[in-house]
């Protein structure tokens, strides 16, 4: 099979490797679609250290292709993966929290990803997709599930205000699921005019180039959550500082390269909440891929409409450029092995 591993000159070899067979427990999927995530562009422009030999991809949709010993899942099914690998036995995997686990591995992060014709997961990573969505969707539902847990830890409840720092998929994606919380009004701070647009047909409330702008709007009449997916080196944490109002919460879905300032009069005198997000676990009897994959069934057309441009597994250095250069016009990128 292809398969795209990390060179140590940040870009990517496409390679022959053994088709991989599954162990017991879990299942090899026919790759059907890959998104290129926020973090795949940290170690692409340089930010993180070098994955030298690792094998990206953790937004993946496909089919089941072969199954291990001791798995009951039918072949062709078309399903959604959830890349986060725990111990399954610590408190906090026990506590549905898994994401919080010591031994929790990234697939395609730290662990053999999906950038490949075939690629290798656990049984009970599988989510199968709703009767008729091709499996292509199935790649949407991790950065959605992001969001979902991202909006839980923001606090979101019905009749409140949100404003959303950063349009790309991400912050997107949070209008949908900040909707879905409960949230009267949902502003949206974007630089480029393609994601504005892109936040106007999900259905922002309103649209801002700059927080400067926004808080101009605003005025006197600050959020009651601010919602941080853009990370970085950027200062968006101080600036929902003086978004939110006292008492409100901010949630932090971006990934900083480093520390990030925070103004701490106005936070402690505003008595801020700033709560950190990472990735996805389960609340109660549901994980937030479940409620990801409802979500996706209700607005499949508007969230495949962010997916901008696809690339053959052979054009994966391309597929990178276009996602990391936001004046390509791209939201979201996807790989087509």
């Amino acid at each position: 099979m292809k398969a795209a591993i990390w060179n140590d000159k940040g870009s990517l070899d496409v390679l022959e490797r053994p088709v991989p067979e599954p162990k017991p427990g879990w299942v090899r999927i026919k790759v059907s679609s890959v998104g290129i995530c926020g973090t795949d562009l940290h170690f692409y422009r340089g930010s993180f250290p070098s994955p030298k030999g690792l094998l990206p991809g953790h937004e993946i949709g496909g089919v089941i292709d072969a199954v291990g010993e001791s798995v009951a899942l039918a072949l062709g099914t078309p399903v959604a993966i959830e890349p986060l690998v725990a111990c399954g036995e610590c408190y906090h995997c026990r506590s549905g929290d898994y994401n919080r686990c010591a031994k929790r591995m990234l697939l395609g992060v730290q662990g053999r990803g999906g950038c490949a014709e075939f690629a290798t997961v656990p049984a009970n990573c599988v989510y199968q997709l709703p009767a008729g969505m091709p499996p292509q969707a199935g790649a949407l539902v991790e950065p959605l599930a992001v969001c979902v847990r991202g909006v839980r830890r923001g606090g979101i409840e019905p009749g409140q205000r949100a404003v959303i720092l950063g349009a790309g998929s991400i912050g997107l994606m949070c209008i949908l699921t900040a909707r879905a919380a409960g949230a009267s009004e949902i502003l949206v701070v974007g630089r480029h005019p393609h994601q504005q647009e892109a936040a106007r047909a999900l259905g922002a409330d309103g649209i801002f180039e700059s927080v400067g702008a926004a808080a101009k709007q605003l005025g006197d009449s600050p959020v009651d959550c601010v919602i941080e997916t853009v990370g970085g080196r950027a200062s968006t944490i101080a600036e929902a500082v003086g978004l939110v109002r006292p008492g409100g919460t901010i949630s932090m879905l971006g990934v900083f390269e480093g520390a990030t300032a925070i103004p701490g009069l106005d936070f402690s005198t505003k008595e801020v909440t700033l709560t950190g997000s990472n990735c996805y676990a389960r609340c109660g009897a549901r994980t937030d891929f479940d409620i990801a994959i409802d979500l996706l069934r209700k607005h499949q057309g508007e969230l495949g409409a962010l997916v901008t441009h696809r690339f053959p597994l052979e054009d994966v250095n391309k597929a990178f450029s276009s996602a990391a250069d936001k004046r390509s016009g791209s939201i979201k990128v996807h790989i087509v092995p």
